[in-house]
């Protein structure tokens, strides 16, 4: 225990011995009920001192009240359980006010006032239920007067001295000190009257208690807890005096000494549950009055700093009582001169109508404000116009403000300038639909080109057809014979004419891809029949170009089911673009496998490359990498985009990788007509084809060693 809360128990604890002895010794005859004694100061002892010491502390103060009680006449029986009255009611009392001593006793609440009645009267009841045994067990006095005594004597000292150990509400009064000076003499000339004068009956004590009620609406608590102290100590110093409407008259008998007592000691408790409860009601008045004025300076700091921020408030009938400054610098208006204006000055008629429409409601503002304001939508985009007549979008909210019992005492709405955003969000959706309108025309571009393009390819075709028909009949002599420098020129003409056929098939058939239309005639093949056909076709142009060209193909049959001359063309496209973009000398590879439920044919090259960056539009339509451009590497760029389409219409799709410089991989996935057997090992035996130098043919044949 530290040096000052020693000093204070020791006080404490003389101010007790004292006070005992006084209440024992100047009780009157003949009474035998300690009517005054004070307990509520041995209850203060549990609540200042440490809770590590009270289970030392209950048989110090029995011992201790018992002592007081032998010192001053009475018997050992007596002093004994009346000590152990006083001790376990004390106890129980300040047990309950500390919750089990986790709680520091406080009245500072309803709950604390009703569990400081509550543990005040369980503390004299169990005083009474052992004093009324000790009085049994001794006879020296009634057991029902002892029983009434005793309880309402450790109840009104409870009620008087406790409240002083306990935590109170820390508010000023509201009295000024001269008024608290008047106060105060007031009630000290009018108790010592009221107990000076002769006047039979006790019932003018009680008029004692305006005059402290007066504190307890005007002065602080702690005050109003000391002036009840005080007006107890004169008003039971006059009685045992023989002086005011409790005092005993000479000559009366023990019961009715012992009765007076217990009326004084109900005067008390009656002072103490008026002037406490009011004291402690108006002292949470006055802490709730405070909160409130704080939460208010807050709010209103709150308002006009959010310079932001536009927020208006109106009274219940709809006039204007707040406008705060971002408000005013939104709209141009100072504060003075809109309140008690209605907030439509900020509105257009036609603003009005297209709310009311929005929410179905009468196309007035009160109406619109209502509804606004009693629906669940958070913010919406409101235009309002300002004090120059200029247009400001705001993010518009509003809600009612209610009481307590839930009637709308008022209106706050709030608003942040929007207009930029909004500006910049229509000049958006205009710059959208130019985008979309710019597209559906591009769209119709597109289509006339395509519809131009697939008509002139059809007319083209005949007279090529025609050309190439009469390019035959010269070479085969049917005008007559020709020198050798005339058919080297036929021969030109015909690999121009069959270019320019070529592209005419390639238009066509992007046309009949791009309407949703391809021709497939869907068989059970065997693809290792349509890579030999494209090693067929694309022999002679290898050869021509230098290059070594490697066709791969499995003994097993892979069995696809597709159309035969449709993938031909597509791999066909592939192999010649691998040729085009190949040095001479350089190597064109095809090689046919089986990958799980896939068939897979690479083509494989070591030419020039495609850039990574060009990679993603390789199958897109008249695409030609830079590379062609620089090498002047003739071609349409539809190559690639119509093997793609029909690889795809056949359930598969077409992989690249490549690498500059280095050369180009690409793999072709079809679908497997059904999962192929399990093979054997198998050895490659290149052949190299006889009637086609520079081609080699291989087969994978199993090894049967």
């Amino acid at each position: 225990m530290a040096a000052r809360p020693r000093l204070g128990f020791f006080l404490l604890t003389g101010l007790i011995v004292v006070v005992c002895c006084y209440v024992l010794m100047t009780q009157p005859e003949p009474g035998v009920i300690t009517e005054a004694f004070p307990v509520g100061l041995l209850a203060g002892v549990w609540l200042v001192v440490s809770r590590r010491h009270w289970s030392k502390l209950l048989p110090l103060v029995v011992a201790f009240s018992s002592l007081v009680y032998l010192a001053n006449g009475r018997e050992l029986a007596v002093a004994l359980g009346w000590g152990l009255a006083a001790g376990l009611g004390a106890h129980v009392t300040a047990r309950g006010l500390t919750r089990g001593a986790n709680h520091r006793a406080a009245l500072l609440s309803e709950d604390d006032l009703r569990s400081f009645i509550t543990y005040s009267f369980a503390g004299a009841a169990v005083a009474a239920v052992v004093t009324t045994a000790t009085t049994l067990a001794t006879g020296h006095a009634q057991w029902w007067v002892t029983a009434l005594g005793v309880f309402t004597a450790h109840f009104a000292t409870y009620m008087v001295l406790l409240p002083h150990f306990m935590g109170r509400p820390r508010f000023p009064g509201v009295a000024p000190l001269g008024e608290r000076v008047i106060q105060w003499f007031a009630t000290v000339i009018f108790t010592v009257l009221v107990f000076s004068v002769p006047i039979p009956g006790p019932t003018v004590a009680f008029c004692i208690i305006p005059f402290i009620g007066w504190s307890a609406l005007r002065a602080p608590m702690r005050e109003t807890l000391v002036q009840l102290l005080v007006v107890v100590v004169i008003t039971h110093t006059m009685t045992i005096r023989g002086l005011g409407p409790f005092a005993i008259p000479a000559g009366v008998g023990q019961v009715e000494a012992d009765l007076r007592s217990v009326l004084f000691a109900v005067f008390v408790c009656a002072l103490a549950l008026v002037t406490i409860p009011f004291s402690l009601a108006v002292g949470i008045q006055r802490r709730e009055s405070w909160q409130a004025r704080q939460e208010q300076a807050r709010v209103r700091q709150l308002v006009q700093s959010a310079s932001g921020v536009a927020i208006i408030g109106t009274d219940r009938h709809g006039y204007i009582d707040l406008f705060n400054p971002g408000a005013e610098q939104m709209f141009g208006y100072s504060a003075s001169e809109v309140e008690g204006l209605v907030p439509s000055i900020f509105l257009t008629q036609g603003e009005i109508q297209r709310l009311a429409t929005k929410f179905g409601c009468a196309a007035n503002f009160a109406d619109v404000a209502s509804t606004l304001a009693a629906s669940d939508t958070e913010s919406l985009d409101v235009e309002f116009l300002g004090k120059d007549n200029s247009v400001l979008t705001l993010q518009f909210s509003m809600s009612q403000v209610v009481d307590a019992e839930g009637r709308v005492q008022g209106y706050v709405s709030t608003g942040e300038d929007v207009t930029a955003r909004v500006k910049r969000e229509a000049a958006l959706e205009e710059a959208l639909a130019r985008e979309r309108l710019a597209v559906e025309n591009l769209r119709e571009v597109d289509q006339v080109k395509d519809t131009l393009v697939s008509g002139v390819s059809h007319e083209l075709r005949t007279p090529i057809t025609s050309i190439l028909g009469y390019l035959e009949m010269l070479e085969d002599g049917g005008f007559g014979e020709l020198a050798e420098a005339q058919l080297r020129a036929l021969q030109r003409v015909r690999g121009n004419s069959n270019r320019l056929m070529a592209l005419i098939d390639d238009l066509l058939t992007l046309s009949r891809i791009q309407d949703g239309y391809v021709d497939l005639d869907p068989r059970d093949i065997d693809l290792r029949d349509v890579v030999e056909s494209v090693r067929e076709e694309m022999a002679p142009e290898m050869l021509a170009a230098g290059l070594n060209f490697r066709v791969d193909l499995p003994v097993e049959p892979v069995q696809v089911r597709g159309d035969a001359e449709r993938l031909c063309r597509a791999l066909v496209n592939m192999v010649g673009n691998s040729a085009k973009f190949t040095d001479r000398f350089g190597k064109v590879e095809v090689a046919l496998r089986c990958e799980d439920s896939w068939a897979v044919v690479a083509i494989e090259d070591n030419g020039i490359g495609i850039p990574e960056a060009e990679q993603g539009e390789l199958f897109e339509r008249f695409f030609r990498a830079t590379s062609a451009h620089e090498r002047a590497i003739q071609g349409s760029g539809l190559g690639l985009s119509i093997a793609r389409a029909l690889i795809e219409s056949h359930g598969g799709r077409i992989e690249v990788e490549s690498v500059v410089e280095e050369g180009t991989t690409f793999r072709v996935w079809l679908p497997l007509e059904s999962a192929p057997a399990a093979a054997a090992p198998l050895v490659t035996a290149p052949q190299r084809n006889a009637d086609r130098p520079g081609v080699v043919a291989q087969r994978q044949v199993a090894d049967h060693h």
